[in-house]
């Protein structure tokens, strides 16, 4: 008696593998892989899956399938166990957000430290069909990171205003967040990269922004020299009296050059060339050095 081709794939059969197999894994990739091909004498950029769908048809056609078939098969088991953990993974989100929520409501009903809960639920995103991620600190270690940042965006304001004093011979009577003239001082333009990076409730709007340079200004020169001075001094990165920071051009060129490295490093983490987070750490903080003091990291 012949064997039935496929026999363990019919329908109700269950699958008692959890996770895909690393040659499973393999075929999906590959599956989900944009190829060009040419068709009816125009290009095309399809995925791996549907040329071999297509060419499962023709064969069919022809009366040949089975070769085929089963990689057709191999390819739904395998986005089936896809599918299945991308649920868990919305599935455990959602609940991780609820359950942070709740210790949130009980901390500031105790007059507990907000900030004590880790993730905040606020920065638990929940994407359906694709699982969750979390935006901002997961522990004290990320939140310090964090609040050493929104210190030094916070210094950078101070200094926006003291070189729009000290350079803006011209200046516009309302402060402004815009980014200054190339030849001026390029606070600004350090304040809109920090703050940019940070977490969306750890951001300043335009209008925040723009409030604080506005209650700097009503200082005195004097005052603004004292002022951003200590500013410097307090964060461990002491400035001579009346310092600025370079041009704009100069700070844009470095802006430009370390989110080059920056997509550099993370090809190298992808490709397995840099691994762990001191490693991370130490080539994050070795960019931030070349591309100027302003830039550097505090960690």
């Amino acid at each position: 008696m012949a064997v039935k081709r496929n026999k363990s794939r019919k329908p109700g059969s269950k699958d008692i593998r959890a996770v895909p197999t690393r040659l499973q894994k393999a075929l999906l990739d590959e599956a989900n892989r944009t190829v060009t091909i040419t068709s009816d004498g125009r290009q095309q950029n399809v995925r791996v899956e549907q040329v071999v769908t297509r060419k499962l048809l023709q064969m069919a056609a022809n009366g040949s399938v089975h070769a085929l078939s089963n990689a057709v098969n191999e390819i739904n088991v395998a986005q089936r166990l896809e599918q299945r953990r991308i649920d868990e993974d919305v599935t455990f989100g959602y609940r991780l957000r609820a359950h942070q929520k709740m210790l949130l409501e009980r901390a500031l009903k105790t007059g507990q430290d907000p900030n004590s809960v880790l993730p905040h639920p606020d920065d638990i995103e929940v994407i359906p069909g694709v699982g969750y991620r979390v935006l901002g600190p997961w522990d004290e270690t990320e939140l310090k990171i964090i609040r050493s940042n929104c210190t030094r965006r916070d210094v950078l304001i101070l200094q926006a205003a003291l070189e729009d004093r000290l350079l803006g011979a011209n200046r516009d009577p309302e402060p402004s967040a815009e980014i200054g003239s190339p030849g001026k001082g390029s606070a600004l333009i350090m304040v809109q990269f920090l703050n940019h990076g940070l977490p969306a409730r750890f951001r300043k709007s335009t209008i925040e922004i723009v409030m604080d340079l506005a209650r700097h200004a009503r200082m005195s020169k004097r005052a603004l020299l004292k002022a951003a001075h200590g500013a410097w001094a307090s964060i461990g990165r002491p400035k001579p009296r009346g310092w600025t920071t370079p041009p704009g051009q100069i700070t844009s060129r470095r802006v430009a050059r370390l989110q080059d490295d920056c997509m550099d490093l993370l090809r190298e983490i992808v490709a397995g060339r840099v691994a762990g987070e001191t490693a991370t750490a130490a080539r994050v903080e070795e960019m931030m050095s070349e591309n100027g003091a302003g830039l550097r990291s505090h960690g």
